[in-house]
């Protein structure tokens, strides 16, 4: 028997193994620290990409770890990156959003020139663009045009993260509450006990579920429909630098620049 099939089977035996694993446990996948200079990174139709410090944009295959450039524009200036439906978003340090086509690399600004300067976090759902302000404004943006429009009243300066889960619009505040925002009129309502997200440092979405890793080190899954929380696994995930869902798998990229698959189920 051949090297190659040899090491073909023991990848094999692995990943079985791996999927038959207890819920929590994780595996590197690629080269230790292939990403350590990672400055931003996000997920979008199954896929990882980030931005390195160099100022490339990357498509990473989560299966293998193995990267490839994925535009020849520059992406030094960045200050975020989203993925949303079919395409990847990026905010300038201008103020200006871009929206990349994934597939081609075709790289279109959207909007007028520095619309987006005040932007503190932003979250995809279903053709628009949605953008919270250092005002407390909250604004969708369509993103086929570049439209933008407020929604609601200047109440989310104290935003530290959002998300969007199965079509829905979600925040964590700087307190640690989990709230539900209406999309259509921005109102916002408090899901689960108030504070109890205080110490995330990083979160994702997956089939309607939130997850989230505590300065603990502990991986949290919440129930977005209820706010009820339980642990997975043991607390290891302190390292962890960015979370990302990718098809139905779970990823993170640790502050040593490993990427790692965690089982969820």
């Amino acid at each position: 028997m051949n090297r190659k099939l040899i090491l073909l089977l023991l990848a094999a035996i692995f990943s079985i193994q791996f999927v038959n694993a207890q819920a929590g446990t994780w595996r590197q996948i690629g080269e230790a620290g292939a990403l350590a200079n990672t400055l931003y990174a996000t997920a979008c139709n199954g896929t990882l990409y980030t931005i390195e410090k160099s100022g490339k944009l990357y498509r990473i295959n989560p299966a293998t770890g193995s990267w490839s450039e994925l535009s020849t524009e520059n992406y030094a200036n960045s200050t975020l990156l989203m993925g949303g439906g079919k395409n990847l978003f990026t905010i300038e340090t201008d103020g200006s959003l871009y929206r990349t086509n994934p597939e081609t690399g075709n790289w279109t600004m959207l909007g007028k020139k520095g619309d987006w300067a005040n932007t503190l976090a932003g979250a995809a759902v279903y053709g628009y663009f949605y953008t919270i302000e250092k005002s407390g404004a909250l604004y969708a943006t369509n993103v086929n045009t570049g439209n933008w429009v407020q929604l609601g009243k200047p109440e989310f300066a104290n935003t530290a993260m959002l998300f969007e889960a199965s079509g829905n619009l979600y925040s964590i505040e700087k307190d640690g509450s989990l709230y539900q925002i209406s999309q259509s009129d921005g109102s916002w309502k408090k899901i689960g006990p108030p504070g109890a997200w205080a110490k995330t440092i990083a979160g994702t979405t997956l089939n309607g579920k939130l997850y989230t890793v505590e300065s603990s080190g502990a991986l949290y899954v919440t129930d977005l429909a209820t706010g009820t929380w339980q642990q997975i696994g043991k607390p290891e995930f302190g390292n962890t630098h960015f979370i990302m869902a990718a098809g139905q798998k779970l990823y993170t990229i640790e502050v040593s620049g490993s990427l790692y698959e965690i089982n969820i189920n």
